[in-house]
């Protein structure tokens, strides 16, 4: 399984009389690609669980002196990096998948194999024979260079030898 994660962005979350940061985790599973919020609190237990299992990189301090733009993009940057370290673990350790939520790929690439089974199928009506786009036509006494060499570049030596 191929995971790559990155965190581009962050953003402040107001409930009630509550205001913390999340940040916006981009996660790619095999081609997949779904984003995920997540608190510095979060990032900070996963990395607890990490230490005990494998060697991690650093982790970003939480000393925070003021809550500004920069502060914040400096942290989004380290969490970046440290996500960087951690995602070459080979094995990948399901507490870090389960903090990915990479389930919800698992899910989504299940409902996309039914909605195909689904789908009607289709027999092709019209079939062509391949030579067909690579014969001359007799009407011309010079030849179509232009055509040969595309014709060459296209197909193989032994398709341009059809009838």
């Amino acid at each position: 399984m191929v995971i790559r994660v990155n965190i581009p962005s962050f953003r402040k979350v107001k409930e009630g009389d509550e205001t913390y940061t999340v940040f916006s985790v981009d996660v790619w599973v095999s081609g997949r690609h779904h984003v995920i919020e997540k608190r510095y609190s979060e990032f900070e237990e996963l990395h607890k669980q990490l230490k005990k299992i494998i060697k991690t990189p650093e982790f970003p301090p939480k000393k925070v002196l003021k809550w500004n733009t920069k502060v914040l993009e400096q942290r989004r940057l380290a969490l970046d990096s440290y996500f960087q370290g951690v995602v070459e673990q080979d094995p990948m350790p399901n507490v870090l998948l389960l903090f990915l939520e990479t389930d919800m790929l698992d899910h989504s690439m299940d409902l996309m194999k039914v909605e195909e089974e689904q789908k009607t199928c289709h027999q092709a009506v019209i079939s062509l024979d391949a030579c067909a786009y690579l014969q001359e036509s007799k009407l011309d006494s010079l030849p179509d260079i232009v055509s040969v060499g595309v014709s060459m570049g296209l197909y193989s030596t032994s398709m341009l030898q059809c009838h």
